[in-house]
């Protein structure tokens, strides 16, 4: 009779071994899966100095030009001026600004620079697939 149970017994160690190698390949699935999310996000999180980095440097530029320049017009800011979205490219295709009156209204290319009342610039930052934008708004005209 022991040796009837034996013998039935001897199928179950195989069942065992299936069971834990299945979990072993959804345990091995999830940290393989979590680690590339994790290694795609870290990777779009180290290009934000980067985006910012441009932004603050559109910033600086359009400062410099209206205090130190002769700009008339909005348009005399950028290196190409595009009128159907009014954006502003500045130095680099990864920076681009935006100008507004004092009621935040966006300003065309044939804008006086006098009219600017504040100036929104965007940088931006890519790497693969990833690109990550950081955008700094500055006041620039003196309220009453």
């Amino acid at each position: 009779m022991f040796e009837e149970i034996i013998k039935n017994k001897k199928g179950s160690a195989l069942v065992f071994v299936m069971i834990l190698i299945a979990n072993a390949i959804i345990i091995t699935s999830s940290v393989v899966f979590i680690s590339a999310i994790q290694n795609r996000s870290s990777g779009a999180l180290s290009l934000t100095p980067e985006a910012f980095q441009r932004a603050d440097s559109g910033l600086e530029y359009i400062l410099q030009e209206i205090n130190h320049g002769t700009p008339s017009n909005v348009d005399d800011l950028c290196d190409s001026f595009d009128n159907t979205t009014k954006e502003c490219i500045i130095n680099d295709p990864a920076c681009s600004a935006y100008f507004l009156d004092s009621s935040d209204n966006v300003l065309s290319g044939s804008d006086s620079v006098g009219d600017i009342g504040f100036a929104k610039v965007v940088g931006s930052a890519t790497r693969g697939s990833n690109t990550i934008y950081r955008s700094l708004k500055a006041t620039l005209f003196q309220a009453p």
